[in-house]
């Protein structure tokens, strides 16, 4: 008999420090490693958006006093990681956040938004 072997396209969980951007999304919470808040340009905060068709979520930076602003915190005593509370966005699009995922290969467009495309994701937790 055949085997129909499925191919896993992801990758290892190793820790890659700071050699590459890094997002993650769980329990409702983005986190950016220090490439990743550089890349967005450092800003004290984003604004969400999503595109259903394609399943992409975009963070834009944007003054932290508008309405919309999600504000970018320290995460931790030490390190470069930054996080990003989003439970008002993730119910807003009915986004499950129970496990948590790594973004394969976020990136920033010319406009500066960066993009999270939801169908490119890899499982980093146990649930």
């Amino acid at each position: 008999m055949k085997r129909q072997w499925e191919v896993f396209t992801g990758k290892a969980n190793a820790y890659s420090g700071e050699a590459e951007v890094r997002v993650t999304l769980g329990r409702n919470t983005f986190y950016l490693n220090g490439k990743a808040f550089e890349a967005l340009g450092s800003p004290a905060a984003v604004e969400m958006m999503f595109e259903g068709n394609e399943r992409v979520i975009g963070l834009r930076p944007i003054d932290p006093s508008k309405r919309n602003a999600f504000r970018i915190r320290k995460h931790g005593k030490t390190g470069n990681y930054k996080r990003i509370p989003a439970s008002a966005f993730c119910r807003h699009i009915r986004l499950d956040t129970r496990r948590t995922v790594l973004f394969d290969q976020p990136d920033v467009d010319n406009d500066g938004v960066m993009a999270l495309d939801l169908n490119r994701t890899i499982g980093v937790s146990k649930c």
